[in-house]
């Protein structure tokens, strides 16, 4: 009997759970507007976008993460491994397209968009720099890849989300999930072969709701703590998210 692959059995996971997760909760969305317009602003500030762009957005969930990209599209695919969070997108957004696709085995022709944007799905994918060689291979020559990641040398991150970590708390955590570390995602982007790679941490990024439930109770305190972490300078190496950018030559 064939052993099972790895890739399949990680996607095929991955998608039960935010399939489950869309079916309970109704949506997907733990960030709070304003944190999407700091990654918004990033966007601006890593890209430079020009012109209106082919933009495909591999992790789009629901469509949230829509609003970074898409006052710059020309035309925007939407690609996700879970169908229902896909369904909830296409109900919002009618005009664009969706597709349920491993990021590891796009279903696009070489050189098909201006910009390949990874938002925080990297961190789901344990074989990730595939899925970067992939989104190489579909962006056009001088097209540029942007991608944001929970970051591992965050302090919070490093204690509760990593699965080395003694306090790790797997409650909404997806089986898959884990953060990266800055020069680990930069080696990645490289090894890829994108050029001109940029990174910077971030925080400010204000979350809605978080898991377990229990920790809502502390969630404005951490907004505000985590507001004061990007002031003080902090956020730039240590931030919540790691936002990485590039160039395809």
């Amino acid at each position: 009997m064939a052993s099972p692959n790895p890739a399949l059995t990680s996607a095929r996971t991955e998608a039960e759970y935010f399939d489950g997760l869309v079916t309970s909760e109704g949506d997907f969305n733990p960030l709070a507007e304003s944190g999407w317009e700091v990654l918004r602003q990033r966007f601006l500030e890593f890209v430079s976008p020009t012109g209106a762009l082919r933009v495909l957005d591999i992790g789009c969930g629901t469509g949230e993460s829509r609003k970074l990209y898409a006052s710059h599209a020309a035309a925007y695919v939407g690609v996700d491994l879970a169908s229902r969070a896909l369904e909830i997108a296409q109900r919002k957004f009618p005009a664009d397209r969706w597709l349920c696709a491993d990021a590891r085995e796009l279903p696009f022709p070489d050189g098909s968009f201006d910009l390949v944007a990874y938002s925080s799905v990297l961190h789901h994918i344990p074989d990730f720099p595939v899925a970067l060689r992939e989104g190489w291979r579909v962006l056009r020559p001088g097209g540029h890849v942007f991608a944001f990641d929970p970051n591992l040398l965050h302090p919070a991150m490093a204690l509760f989300r990593h699965p080395r970590s003694p306090l790790y708390t797997a409650q909404g955590v997806s089986p898959n999930e884990a953060p990266l570390l800055p020069a680990r995602l930069r080696a990645a982007f490289a090894g890829a072969g994108f050029v001109n790679v940029r990174q910077r941490a971030q925080s400010d990024l204000p979350y809605r709701q978080v898991a377990p439930r229990v920790l809502n109770a502390c969630l404005r305190a951490y907004n505000f703590a985590d507001h004061w972490f990007e002031q003080v300078g902090l956020g730039r190496w240590f931030g919540t998210f790691v936002i990485t950018a590039g160039r395809k030559p």
